[in-house]
């Protein structure tokens, strides 16, 4: 074959070379998301990523689901063999063992990492995203087991080596993960809070039989984290039960639920419920004479949140993510100190309608952040600049 033949082939490869990077360059950017916490999660973290695929579904590319590219969180048998798989993998990774060697998943397009335990199971880069939703198993490490503690450890480890986008849940949350790294050379970090759900104002209702008469209510998971144990002997301490006031909580179970059981079970005017419907927590948020979140540690606080939405007046954890949500018209308290929280919940119980007006004003004015369409655009335009 001559020299012409050579050229033209080469010329033809060139040319094609050129209309494929063209046609590349003229596709939208997109951004890929890793959402593997749907298989088995449902808690807040489900929430936004829910939402971020809802209201941004035209900036997303694949989502992926354990390492499973599907447009739906997989039920079935293969979804719950990936989910295990990869949940392995990351305690492998994180604390040693064989299955730290299987491949480590990567995109063609930037990741959003709805969780960062997942970045564990993938090749993170500066151009990936991660959602930062507390800080807890380093911070509060005697809040978690020990197996926890180190998987988040070493995923936040990763995370500030890798240097990616950051999205923070609350301004605590990014304080604290720049206490732990604050030389993390980052590629951009903000602040998106979540959006509250059911904030329309027909939400159905329907009374649980087994209040009845005025009550406070907490609404959150059970145990030592929320610190209703604390919250509990308070309220054995105010008197209000023989006032007739009762003190209803109402979540999942977390380590340290049989104490807060145990608890409930002994101290008059305390009802510990099982299973609500969303009607029924509706009711009870509608119907309480305040709200209680004391919590010890918190990733955002949504039940209190809703609970404003709801017209209450909250009780929350003083110098928390907590008291940056409901702003300064919720009464703060030290978590820790028994006698304080005792006399706010006398002070919540017997608050004046005319003060409850006036504190609900400012508490609204303080969630109004937190709209859906408004915390939609921050993502969209999150989403624009980390693919710019």
């Amino acid at each position: 074959m001559g020299a012409a033949p050579y050229a033209m082939l080469w010329r033809t490869q060139q040319f094609r070379r050129g209309v494929s990077r063209l046609q590349s360059s003229a596709l939208p950017k997109l951004l890929d998301v890793e959402f593997s916490l749907s298989i088995y999660n449902r808690t807040g973290k489900f929430f936004i990523g829910k939402d971020i695929l809802d209201t941004c579904h035209d900036l997303i590319g694949d989502v992926y689901y354990a390492g499973l590219r599907r447009k739906a969180p997989p039920s079935d048998l293969i979804g719950k063999i990936a989910g295990r798989l990869q949940h392995l993998q990351i305690i492998n990774t994180a604390l040693g063992g064989p299955l730290s060697l299987l491949p480590k998943q990567r995109a063609k397009r930037p990741i959003l990492h709805i969780d960062p335990i997942t970045v564990l199971a993938a090749r993170l880069t500066s151009m990936d995203a991660v959602i930062c939703h507390d800080m807890g198993p380093l911070s509060h490490p005697y809040l978690f087991d020990s197996k926890t503690g180190a998987i988040y450890a070493e995923a936040y480890k990763k995370i500030a080596q890798a240097g990616p986008h950051l999205i923070f849940v609350s301004k605590a949350t990014e304080r604290a993960f720049e206490s732990f790294f604050p030389n993390a050379p980052v590629s951009s970090k903000r602040v998106i809070y979540p959006a509250i759900r059911q904030v329309e104002s027909n939400r159905t209702q329907a009374a649980v039989s087994q209040i009845d008469g005025p009550f406070l209510l907490t609404v959150g998971a059970i145990g030592i984290r929320k610190n209703q144990l604390t919250v509990i002997k308070a309220f054995q301490n105010s008197g209000l039960a023989e006032r007739g006031v009762k003190y209803v909580l109402c979540g999942a179970k977390e380590p340290g639920y049989q104490a807060v059981e145990a608890a409930a079970h002994e101290v008059p005017g305390v009802v510990l419920l099982s299973y609500v419907s969303d009607s029924e927590l509706n009711w009870l948020y509608a119907h309480a004479k305040g709200f209680i979140l004391a919590s010890l540690l918190e990733g955002f606080g949504m039940p209190v949140a809703e609970a404003i939405s709801f017209g209450q007046v909250p009780l929350v954890s003083s110098n928390s993510v907590l008291e940056e949500v409901a702003g300064d018209a919720a009464i703060a308290v030290d978590p820790s100190n028994e006698s304080m929280i005792r006399d706010a919940l006398l002070r919540l119980s017997e608050m004046s309608e005319p003060e409850l007006d006036v504190r609900r004003i400012q508490l609204n004015q303080s969630i109004a952040r937190f709209d859906g369409d408004k915390i939609a655009q921050e993502w969209r335009g999150a989403i624009t600049e980390i693919l710019g």
